[in-house]
């Protein structure tokens, strides 16, 4: 009866043990699901404002381009050279951009695919706690017949 009594005591420390255990990892999965405003939501504006802005400077490249090619005689040096920076500015910005872009992207995959692990962590953690509870009560039930069955 003493062997009993102790796993029923080792059964339910794992029982706990289990329980801390699941709501820890529910707790990290929260803490891994973005924020319920946009899930495409980066580190300071999301990927559809910057896939907008890139697209914006794209057009002032082309635009600045046909100024450039359209008018070129009616530019002096000083202009086209000018021109000419703003153009090459605008690329590096645009280059920039499409990095940033890249950049939030990998990230939010990566969020997710740590969202998606922890999920099944949780998971398993709570099959296993399931069949913890069910030995428990097996156990109980084994205790109960033990016990009705002595004086």
């Amino acid at each position: 009866m003493s062997t009993a009594r102790q796993q029923l005591e080792a059964q339910r420390a794992e029982a706990e043990r289990l329980r801390q255990r699941v709501a820890e990892l529910e707790a990290q999965a929260a803490v891994a699901e973005p924020p319920s405003v946009s899930e495409k939501e980066g580190p300071g504006q999301s990927l559809e404002q910057l896939e907008a802005l890139v697209q914006t400077k794209d057009q002032e490249i082309q635009t600045l381009k046909s100024q450039t090619g359209g008018t070129r005689e009616a530019l002096d040096a000083t202009e086209r050279e000018e021109a000419q920076q703003k153009v090459q500015d605008l690329e590096t910005r645009n280059a920039e951009l499409e990095h940033q872009l890249r950049a939030t992207e990998r990230s939010l995959e990566e969020a997710r695919a740590e969202r998606e692990r922890a999920r099944a962590e949780v998971g398993r953690a709570a099959q296993l706690l399931d069949v913890r509870l069910f030995e428990l009560s097996e156990l109980r039930e084994g205790l109960a017949r033990l016990a009705e069955g002595t004086p």
